[in-house]
């Protein structure tokens, strides 16, 4: 805990807050949902106003990030006080069931008002008759963004009078409790399931918390067709012996793409499907300043270049402001060591459909994409690079003298891809994608309208 570095921080803003109402008496409520706003929102109210007896409290959904629970049990250390942990007595997942399969969407948003609302007003009658203040974390940033409201309750939020913006309120977690684990994936707390992620961020869900997917992917109901159409993929790795815990990427060329005409090779006597993929590529120097890659990910897949473009940039700028969760010592750190990679790969269309649910009676958590056609995608388009990336290693240590180092690479991969009799796609173009820097005050990226349920995601 850094408090002299955090005093900086809050000194440093552009404006000033003033407490409402009389301590004395009033009650000053502050809701924590586990995420980096209300977090930040808890440790900045508390430095300016120690003598304040806060009251806060957390609604459990039952379909919480794993990590949540880690972030509030570190912020009641650092309050020194207990968090009020409110369920309802039905966790999300048992409500679905109970209302036979119903998920929650854009248009019916019932899981907030079930599982976080109406417990927190349960919570809220022990201060009945009482003055009460909520403080609530919607940044000076995001000018269009709505906090929620609740009857006899005044809504505080000090982050627009203080000038708060996103990139202060990662900087106090860095120095205090530190930045959720999950936000190395997503850009906002709430449900691991829930329908108003964007794409990467559940792309990240399948790579890094597979049995919380899984779960969300079993209360989807597909129509058989459907489900057909979207087959489990052998991953490279289990197919070729390589550890399951490491992927080569193949490395683009060039920076733009010459277009996704079929492979010329191919010997499928099926038509090919296509998808573009984005991918991060982490890089350091080693011991005699010779680069060498330390992480790389798929991000999404888009139908379109544009799209991909489009979720990559976001991915940047993300990275910008939670550089330490993905272990970078700093934003000019990711601006030097953080690339991204764009890739047009194709498989024949009898084993590879990178569609989204056509029948009626398919029901998803997302209109128009389901889990299971996510895992299918994401899975091909795994199994496609990887194969290519061993392609390019086998091909970069050819020759390499038998006692080498780059002689066991060339040998590994050649063995690697000798192993694998299965369809293995081709990547028909790629190219390196230069994000723009995000320009000052700039909240585009990262408007919420869309997708901001206040109470999960604040």
């Amino acid at each position: 805990m850094d408090l002299s570095e955090i005093s900086k921080i809050t000194s440093a803003l552009s404006g000033s807050y003033h407490l409402p109402g009389d301590p004395t008496h009033d009650v000053y409520i502050l809701p924590l949902s586990g995420g980096a706003d209300s977090t930040a929102l808890a440790i900045i109210m508390q430095m300016m106003f120690p003598e304040i007896d806060f009251e806060y409290v957390f609604t459990d959904t039952g379909a919480e990030e794993p990590e949540i629970y880690n972030t509030l049990d570190a912020l009641e250390g650092y309050l020194r006080k207990p968090i009020a942990r409110v369920f309802g007595g039905k966790g999300l997942y048992e409500m679905i069931e109970e209302w036979g399969g119903f998920l929650p969407s854009a248009q019916s948003r019932w899981c907030t008002r079930n599982l976080k609302l109406t417990p927190f007003r349960e919570w809220l009658k022990q201060y009945a008759g009482r003055q009460k203040y909520m403080f609530v974390g919607v940044r000076a940033d995001e000018s269009s963004r709505m906090a929620f409201t609740i009857d006899e309750v005044e809504t505080e939020m000090p982050y627009i009078d203080l000038g708060v913006r996103r990139e202060d309120v990662f900087r106090i977690l860095q120095h205090s409790v530190g930045i959720p684990k999950y936000y190395s994936r997503r850009v906002r707390s709430g449900c691991s399931c829930c329908p108003f992620q964007r794409r990467s961020e559940r792309t990240g869900l399948l790579q890094t918390q597979p049995v919380e997917f899984r779960r969300a992917m079993s209360y989807e109901k597909l129509a058989d067709s459907d489900a057909s159409r979207h087959a489990e993929v052998l991953p490279f790795s289990a197919e070729s012996g390589l550890a399951a815990n490491w992927m080569t990427l193949p490395m683009p060329k060039g920076d733009s793409l010459f277009g996704k005409a079929g492979r010329k090779d191919s010997l499928s006597l099926f038509a090919e499907n296509g998808i573009f993929v984005g991918a991060e590529v982490f890089v350091d120097g080693g011991l005699m300043d010779d680069e060498f890659v330390w992480h790389q990910r798929i991000v999404s897949y888009s139908s379109s270049l544009s799209g991909i473009k489009r979720q990559l940039q976001d991915r940047y700028q993300h990275l910008l402001t939670t550089f330490e969760v993905l272990h970078f010592e700093s934003s000019d750190e990711v601006r030097q060591k953080a690339r991204f990679a764009v890739f047009y790969v194709q498989a024949p269309a009898n084993v590879f459909d990178p569609d989204g649910p056509l029948a009626n009676g398919t029901y998803t958590w997302h209109a128009g994409e389901s889990y299971r056609q996510m895992a299918h995608v994401v899975g091909w388009a795994t199994r496609i690079l990887h194969a290519e990336g061993q392609r390019q290693l086998a091909a970069q240590y050819a020759g390499a003298r038998e006692t080498s180092w780059a002689y066991e690479q060339h040998e590994g991969a050649a063995a690697a891809i000798y192993a694998v009799t299965g369809e293995t796609g081709a990547v028909v173009d790629s190219m390196w994608f230069q994000p723009k820097e995000p320009a000052a005050n700039d909240e585009t990226e990262f408007d919420e309208r869309l997708m901001a349920c206040p109470m999960c995601q604040l």
